[in-house]
């Protein structure tokens, strides 16, 4: 009896270790399993997701581009502003006299074109010119067409623009003897320039025409006399005009 007893005793005190022994190994060493994660091939839309790493850090990707060619389009993209407001001055010189100007400006997009833009532009300026014998003080109206591209597409702050304009002016002339004459012209001319952008909202422009031809009618005791002349020189009866130009809204293609 006393045998038997001590047979099943040491059998229930083999089988508990074989058991403990299971149950600690299968504590203390993981089991190592096979683990594949796919990504699906449609673009996935980070916007929606939120990555917190801690309780007080959170990223938000609510403005990310949804996949990586949307990101090179916006990074590459050139930022043509629809509206824009422009007001300067000018000057320019000859051998006898001096010119200058005050001119305002207002910019809209036409068209857009692959690294360009078309612009029209209306605006009025009171020029003045100075000499030894007379003053000369016209008001004009005029209308521009510009086209406007980038000048590098690694450097996108500068832009290149050329175009026409079309003027109508009237003013008169003063002559140191008393003598007065009122006059009107009419005139076209080849605009170059760059616009250079300083902020989101701010940028500078700087033109001149490269060629100009006008039409001027003089008026003096109901007399008329017309003569036309040929500009083609920087900065002499061509001026040169300095602008800070204001954008409306935000730059985009």
């Amino acid at each position: 009896m006393k045998t038997k007893q001590l047979l099943s005793t040491l059998l229930i005190v083999f089988f508990v270790s074989i058991f403990s022994q299971s149950f600690s190994q299968n504590i203390d060493e993981p089991v190592l399993t096979d683990f594949n994660f796919t990504i699906p091939s449609e673009q996935i839309d980070i916007r929606t997701y939120e990555i917190n790493l801690t309780d007080d850090i959170q990223y938000d990707f609510s403005n990310a581009p949804k996949s990586v060619t949307q990101y090179d389009a916006q990074k590459n993209k050139v930022a043509f502003a629809i509206s824009m407001l422009a007001m300067g001055v000018g000057f320019g010189f000859t051998d006898v006299e001096t010119l200058w100007c005050l001119h305002a400006e207002y910019y809209l997009r036409l068209a857009l074109l692959k690294n360009a833009a078309l612009y029209g532009a209306f605006g009025l300026a009171y020029n003045g010119i100075s000499a030894d014998n007379f003053t000369n003080s016209v008001t004009d109206v005029f209308l521009k067409i510009l086209m406007v591209s980038i000048l590098a597409k690694q450097f996108q702050q500068v832009f290149l623009q050329y175009g026409l304009i079309t003027k109508y002016g009237f003013g008169n002339n003063k002559f140191d003897d008393g003598y007065k004459t009122d006059i009107t012209t009419l005139s076209a001319g080849l605009i170059l320039g760059l616009h250079i952008l300083l902020t989101a909202q701010w940028s500078l422009m700087v033109q001149t025409n490269l060629l100009t031809y006008q039409e001027q009618t003089n008026t003096f005791e109901g007399n008329e006399t017309k003569s036309d002349s040929t500009f083609g020189l920087i900065n002499k009866n061509n001026l040169l005009a300095l602008s800070l130009v204001y954008t409306f809204g935000n730059r985009n293609r």
